[in-house]
C-alpha cells in the first residue's frame, strides 16, 4: 500500500505532550482515542496550524515539516482539504460560492466541480446561503469545498459531532463513494469508535498523546491492551462481507467472505438497496451481542449459529473476551462464570450465536 503520510513529531502543549511516530497508507484511516488525547493536535500538525517542537512530516514523499532543516511549508501550500468540526462555510455566499472558493487554492485540480455535485447530491442546495441547508448538507458543503481546493488528502475533525444519527448514517455512504470515486485518502478523527468502524477497518488507537496501535482492526482486537482503549467506545466486530445468495422464502439473505469461510444471515429488509449477487456489504455487531455455545442449539429464533475455535481468551474486570476463528475473527463477550462454567478455554470448538436483527449494516 503506498504511504501517503510519514510523521516523526513532538510537541509540548502546556503539561500535555505529543508524541507520534506514523506511517500511514492510501484508503481511510480512522484515528481513535479518548477527548483530549491528542486526535485534533496531530491532524493540526499534519495541516500546518501548529508547529512541532522537533521532527519531520512527509505528504506523498514531498517534506512539509523538518524542524533540523528549518522547514515548515505554509499550510495553504501543503494541498491539504481539512473539514474541521464546527463547520466554516461562509454565512454570506451561496453554496456554489462557497465551493468555488475552494477552486482558487490552487491551479492543478483534477477533480470537476460538477463531479463533487453529482457525488455529494448538492445540485439542488447551489443557490441557497448556508444558513438555509440541514447539518448534513453542511457537512456536504464542507466536504466539497475541501475537495475542489486540489486537495491530495482529506482530513476531518469530529464530522459526525454535530449531525444525529440519521445524518451521520447519511453522510457515511458519500465519503466512502468520494474515497472510490476520486481515490483521495483520508484521516478521520472521532470519538465515537462504532462511527470510524463503520468507514474503515483501517485504525490508528491514540492514548496520552503516544499512538498506541495502528493496522487492521481486525488485527488489533488480538491484542488486550487495544481492546481496553476501545472497550469503553462501543466495540464492534466488523466483517467485509459480500452478497452470496437470496432467500427470499425465508425473507433473508446470505452474505459471506470470499473465501466462503464465513456466512451470516440478515434479514432482507435490513438491506435498503437492491439485492446484487456480489455485493460489497460491511457488517457490524458487538461482541456482547454475541452467546457462546459448545453445540448446536435447535428448537431456537436464533438465524446464525457459527461454528470456530477459541485462539485467544482473556479477562477484563470481571468479563471475558474470547477471540474465535470462524472464517472471520469474531470478538466475543461474556461473564468469567459463563467462561469457568461452560470451561472455555484456547482451543475449544464453539458455535457463535447470534440474531439477524443484531447486526448493523452498512451498504
Amino acid at each position: 500500500m503506498k504511504k501517503v503520510l510519514e510523521l516523526d513529531i513532538k510537541k509540548q502543549l502546556g503539561s500535555f505532550s505529543l508524541n507520534v511516530q506514523a506511517s500511514i497508507g492510501n484508503g481511510i484511516t480512522g484515528i481513535y482515542g479518548p477527548s483530549g488525547h491528542g486526535k485534533t493536535s496531530m491532524l493540526n500538525a499534519v495541516a500546518g496550524l501548529i508547529r512541532p517542537d522537533s521532527g519531520r512530516i512527509f505528504l506523498n514523499d514531498v517534506c512539509v515539516y523538518n524542524a533540523d532543516e528549518h522547514i515548515h511549508v505554509p499550510v495553504h501550500k501543503r494541498k491539504i482539504g481539512y473539514v474541521f468540526q464546527d463547520i466554516r462555510l461562509f454565512p454570506h455566499l451561496s453554496v456554489e460560492q462557497n465551493l468555488r472558493y475552494g477552486l482558487k487554492k490552487f491551479d492543478a485540480v483534477k477533480i470537476g466541480f460538477n463531479q463533487v455535485v453529482e457525488v455529494l447530491q448538492i445540485n439542488h442546495l447551489l443557490a441557497k446561503k448556508p444558513s438555509e441547508c440541514s447539518g448534513g448538507e453542511k457537512q456536504r458543503i464542507s466536504i466539497g469545498r475541501a475537495l475542489l481546493s486540489g486537495a491530495q488528502i482529506l482530513m476531518m475533525d469530529e464530522p459526525f459531532s454535530a449531525v444525529d444519527i440519521h445524518l451521520r448514517n447519511s453522510i457515511i455512504p458519500f465519503l466512502n463513494t468520494i474515497n472510490r470515486r476520486f481515490q483521495i485518502p483520508m484521516l478521520i478523527v472521532s470519538h465515537d469508535l462504532p462511527d470510524l468502524l463503520s468507514l474503515t477497518d483501517h485504525l490508528l488507537l491514540l492514548k496520552n498523546g503516544n499512538i498506541t496501535a495502528l493496522g487492521r482492526f481486525q488485527d488489533l482486537i488480538q491484542d488486550e491492551n487495544n481492546i481496553g482503549i476501545m472497550k469503553d467506545a462501543g466495540l464492534y466486530n466488523v466483517f467485509n462481507l459480500r452478497v452470496s445468495d437470496s432467500l427470499p422464502a425465508k425473507n433473508m439473505v446470505l452474505l459471506s467472505n470470499k473465501s466462503n469461510s464465513f456466512q451470516v444471515q440478515v434479514l432482507l429488509q435490513s438491506l435498503l438497496q437492491k439485492v446484487e449477487i456480489g455485493k460489497p456489504i460491511k457488517v457490524l455487531i458487538r461482541p456482547e451481542d454475541i452467546s457462546i455455545s459448545r453445540q448446536t442449539v435447535d428448537q431456537i429464533s436464533l438465524r446464525n449459529q457459527i461454528q470456530g475455535k477459541i485462539i485467544k481468551i482473556f479477562t477484563r474486570k470481571g468479563l471475558s473476551f474470547c477471540l474465535v476463528d470462524a472464517g472471520e475473527k469474531v470478538l466475543v463477550e461474556i461473564t468469567e462464570a459463563s467462561k469457568q462454567k461452560m470451561n472455555l478455554d484456547r482451543g475449544t470448538t464453539v458455535y457463535c450465536l447470534f440474531k439477524s436483527a443484531a447486526l448493523k449494516i452498512f451498504e
